[in-house]
């Protein structure tokens, strides 16, 4: 089995979580929170941190990676169903990234391109990384991390130096409290894409430390999601961004410092792109390698070829209308992401917590 630092763990689990929470966590957060929407992200970081327990206890106590995870607790016939199911939700989430992407490109920046163009050279280059195994895609997320880390918290910096109407943070309370509920909620969901760390921890060389590099990500994705709401609520207003698709894209579009910094939007569309990338190769891993786990095959990267033809035509469909993908991104991906990333790992959390084991089974007195 192919073997990554933490540090590489880390970066996979950051390039998972972060490309589309940067554009999609803002958005619905202010839709529903108003001006207290950075407060409501911050909240739901409380729930996420125990989920990112249960992640961690499940892996600890588990001898299999995930999906196999589920059959090594909940039996063959129920592990394999549910992992199935897992292949479809790995997939589509996969599909999703693309087509967020392409929207964004298609729509905001080159409108005359085919949107076959954009997703076949993602598709191209994530194909590559896969075929090089492992490995190879975390050696090549280390560089893409830090050149994020450098770029996005410039962008966001200049983006406050410009307009930084501290007014616009408040109040808090500008919303019901059913609304700010919705916020915190959609943000500990969207979470859940932290699962990959039920498969990822499983090739790492120091597994008893992976609360580190979980830690880590936990904490850079709430700074980094809180200061980009508040920047877009003091740049832009909680009006504006209800009637704009990308407001963070719209953000950095309108930095300009003195007369000779501006047009910053290409560094961004570069930092979405390798962003992008790196989350989708990350996902499209989760999906083959949960095929090979499900039904028994020696590898996974064999599987790059027929699922890369799924994921294109998926992304096609569904990338021709900006609506339809609003739509999955308030009305569908919640009750994906509640359901398998939040709902069936907490079942297989108390599985595990209440399961007896081997040695309390050996000690206890037989029957008869």
């Amino acid at each position: 089995m192919n073997q990554i630092s933490n540090v590489q763990l880390y970066c996979m689990l950051h390039a998972t979580i972060m490309p589309l929470a940067f554009l999609i966590l803002p958005m619905v957060s202010v839709h529903y929170s108003q001006h207290g929407a950075w407060a409501a992200f911050m909240v739901s970081i409380l729930p996420t941190a125990l989920l990112c327990y249960m992640y961690q206890y499940i892996v600890h106590n588990s001898s299999r990676p995930f999906p196999a995870t589920l059959e090594e607790h909940l039996g063959q016939v129920l592990g394999k169903s549910i992992g199935f199911l897992y292949i479809l939700v790995f997939l589509f989430i996969t599909i999703f990234s693309i087509t967020y992407f392409t929207s964004l490109i298609s729509s905001s920046i080159v409108p005359d391109t085919p949107l076959s163009v954009y997703i076949g050279a993602m598709l191209l280059v994530s194909y590559y990384a896969l075929k090089t195994g492992l490995e190879n895609i975390g050696r090549v997320l280390e560089v893409i991390v830090l050149y994020v880390f450098i770029a996005v918290p410039l962008l966001v910096l200049f983006s406050i130096m410009q307009s930084h109407d501290f007014r616009a943070l408040l109040p808090i309370f500008d919303a019901s409290l059913s609304e700010m509920g919705n916020t915190v909620s959609y943000a500990f969901l969207y979470s859940g894409e932290l699962i990959a760390i039920l498969t990822l921890a499983f090739f790492s060389n120091d597994r008893k430390r992976i609360s580190r590099p979980v830690n880590w990500t936990l904490a850079i994705y709430c700074i980094v999601i809180t200061i980009t709401t508040a920047a877009i609520l003091m740049d832009l207003g909680p009006v504006y961004v209800n009637h704009v698709s990308f407001p963070t894209f719209k953000l950095i579009r309108s930095i300009k410092i003195s007369d000779f910094i501006q047009n910053t939007d290409i560094i961004f569309i570069s930092v979405f792109i390798l962003g992008v990338f790196a989350g989708t190769t990350v996902k499209w891993f989760l999906a083959c390698f949960s095929i090979q786990q499900v039904f028994g095959l020696r590898d996974y990267r064999f599987l790059a070829g027929p699922t890369a033809i799924l994921i294109g035509i998926g992304a096609l469909m569904t990338g021709k209308n900006i609506i339809a993908i609003q739509m999955i991104v308030h009305h569908v991906l919640p009750y994906i992401y509640g359901v398998f990333f939040v709902l069936i790992p907490l079942i297989l959390f108390l599985v595990v917590l209440f399961k007896p084991t081997p040695d309390s089974e050996a000690s206890s007195p037989s029957s008869g």
